[in-house]
């Protein structure tokens, strides 16, 4: 699973980190940073000191053998809850990206499979040339069984999307596996007039909807796990379960 978004601050990690923590009741589940821009998941992993993905392939080259040991220590459990999921790092510097090769991620990420049941990418932005730069960016789109276009419901964000998506588009070879969202909507207008308009202007199937729960979306993030969460009742919740469920056709 990989998650994209235009160029804005669309809340595109907590995302990922919400969605494996709804999956990891039931699966196995790693996320790796992938935003060669603005890497935040080792920022939101309660202080711990997580290797980075450079480190993470350098050892898989030099003994390419996955093991409970390998996941111990470059793939340890989000905030060290071992009931959540697991987390490799991002790299810090976005010079740093030509190091990686897809081809080295990819057999990292074939071996750890036999590990972990979902493997959820978090990207960076898209941007016309940034994304056309990132052979990285470029393959995991191409290659991922389903992408979330995460934008919000503000008009702003969606001509971002409208003015990106094409890119996406042109890296699958169907519209089906692209599950367009709407982040941070207003609980009183579930169905945002943006909606309307995307599938107007793109004859894409309508975006799902995150509805707007400060509340629980900071416990959902912080303790790595949709059983530690607040009120029975949560509008933002039901949606990342449903996000969840729909994409992994459970």
């Amino acid at each position: 699973m990989a998650l994209w978004s235009a160029p804005g601050s669309v809340g595109r990690t907590s995302t990922a980190l919400n969605l494996a923590a709804c999956s990891a009741v039931k699966m196995r589940v790693l996320v790796i940073d992938l935003d060669f821009v603005a890497p935040s998941v080792a920022l939101l992993a309660a202080g711990q000191e997580l290797p980075s993905l450079s480190t993470v392939l350098h050892h898989h080259q030099m003994a390419p053998t996955v093991d409970e040991a390998f996941l111990r220590e470059f793939a340890p459990h989000f905030s060290g809850l071992r009931n959540g999921f697991r987390v490799i790092a991002g790299l810090s510097r976005p010079e740093r990206w030509p190091e990686i090769e897809p081809r080295l991620l990819g057999s990292l990420l074939k071996d750890l499979g036999t590990f972990v049941d979902l493997i959820v990418c978090d990207l960076h932005a898209s941007a016309h040339k940034l994304l056309a730069a990132n052979a990285v960016a470029r393959s995991i789109l191409a290659e991922a069984d389903s992408v979330i276009a995460l934008a919000n419901a503000n008009p702003l964000s969606l001509s971002r999307l409208l003015r990106e998506i094409h890119e996406l588009q042109a890296l699958r070879q169907d519209n089906e596996s692209i599950h367009v969202v709407f982040n941070r909507v207003d609980g009183n207008k579930p169905q945002p007039p943006e909606s309307a308009a995307f599938v107007e202007l793109t004859k894409m199937a309508a975006p799902t909807t995150i509805r707007e729960d400060r509340d629980v979306f900071d416990l959902l993030v912080s303790r790595a796990s949709v059983k530690a969460t607040m009120r029975k009742r949560s509008a933002y919740k039901s949606d990342i379960q449903a996000l969840t469920d729909k994409v992994l056709g459970l």
